[in-house]
């Protein structure tokens, strides 16, 4: 596998292991992060040796999102005349959603710390969500008046109601890991000591289990979200270009940086 800045791969005895690996920076995603996983991802659901995938955090969070302070990095421009030029195209976020639905193997994402934003998006797109009982949750953007939602929007409700999902979007309210358990946002979550044993013995079953059987329950349970992706990543992108130039977000974003409260308008 090629090296991709941000990101480690490792593999052993039928695992596949993905690794957002800034830890420094809260494990935060650039676009060559998000381009790099999409081609992982890809590489390891077509290699038979492959039989599970885990995505994790290095260090202490699983991710705090996309990089809003640093920058994302040039592959991807998000002046506004370059989003209003490419706003046929879905993205590479789509890419991610669409590929971590699509893969032929079972994606696990195991949260070791805090999940938001981007992160919140990978984590919601795997088809097990697994904490540490320390574990932050909650896609947080609202807070910054920021819409970037990457199938936020569509996968969330489908795991834990409209209204919940209403709640959680709108506020960007935080949740532990118990009651994201609650939810059933998260399929398990073990005590800080026991984390890494249960995580073991959880994906070794997965490893050994009927590969294909499972490639076949996960078409079936996502079918419905695959079919309308599309459509929901276009009118995902036309009510981001409605916010371009929204006094809000741009507060809100410089706010975040300058660690400060916003101060919102509602303009």
């Amino acid at each position: 596998m090629e090296t991709i800045e941000g990101l480690r791969y490792d593999q052993a005895d039928g695992v596949a292991t993905i690794t957002l690996n800034r830890p420094d920076k809260l494990n935060a995603i650039r676009w060559n992060m998000v381009i790099g996983l999409v081609d992982l991802l890809r590489q390891a659901g077509a290699d038979p040796d492959v039989r599970v995938i885990v995505i994790t955090g290095a260090g202490r969070a699983f991710s705090s999102g996309d990089d809003i302070v640093g920058g994302m990095g040039p592959e991807v421009p998000l002046d506004a005349r370059s989003r209003i030029a490419r706003a046929h195209q879905r993205g590479w976020h789509y890419e991610l959603v669409r590929t971590l639905l699509s893969t032929p193997k079972p994606v696990v994402a195991a949260l070791n710390g805090r999940c938001h934003g981007a992160g919140f998006v990978i984590a919601l797109g795997c088809d097990f969500r697994v904490a540490r009982a320390d574990a932050l949750i909650g896609d947080i953007r609202s807070g910054k008046a920021i819409f970037a939602n990457q199938g936020v929007g569509l996968l969330l409700p489908q795991l834990i109601g409209s209204a919940r999902a209403m709640d959680l979007l709108m506020t960007g309210r935080v949740i532990e890991a118990a009651e994201a358990e609650r939810y059933g946002l998260v399929a398990r979550v073990w005590s800080e000591a026991d984390y890494p044993t249960e995580l073991d013995s959880f994906v070794t079953e997965l490893a050994t289990g009927p590969t294909r059987v499972y490639a076949a329950w996960k078409a079936s349970v996502n079918r419905a979200a695959l079919q309308e992706l599309d459509a929901y990543t276009d009118h995902e992108n036309l009510l981001n270009l409605s916010l371009l130039g929204c006094e809000d977000t741009m507060e809100g974003v410089k706010a975040f940086a300058e660690r400060r409260p916003p101060r919102f308008t509602g303009s």
